[in-house]
């Protein structure tokens, strides 16, 4: 004689496998889109900016970034290393 756990936990067993071969159940996996490339020439050098402290650092070009009142550095990872300070505020 069938008990009815086992023909509960086989029907059980039986639903998960269809619903995993038609999809059901299963979010799709959203990435964030990558990153920009970094720009490889950097952005155009205003008149005022400090000099320019080196051509390469570690292997990366030096480059003119804007951000945060602009500054010069690298592009490593996607992420931007300033090497100089702030020559608006002479700071951070």
């Amino acid at each position: 004689m069938t008990s009815i756990k086992t023909i509960l936990s086989t029907g059980a067993v039986a639903g998960g496998l269809g619903a995993a071969l038609l999809g059901l159940g299963a979010v799709p996996a959203l990435a964030d889109p990558p990153p920009p490339p970094p720009p490889a020439l950097g952005e155009p050098v205003p008149a005022w900016a400090p000099p320019k402290p080196a051509e390469v650092w570690i292997g990366q070009p030096v480059v003119w970034h804007s951000g945060w009142g602009g500054r010069w550095g690298v592009w490593v990872n996607g992420g931007f290393i300033p090497l100089t300070s702030n020559p608006v505020t002479n700071g951070g």
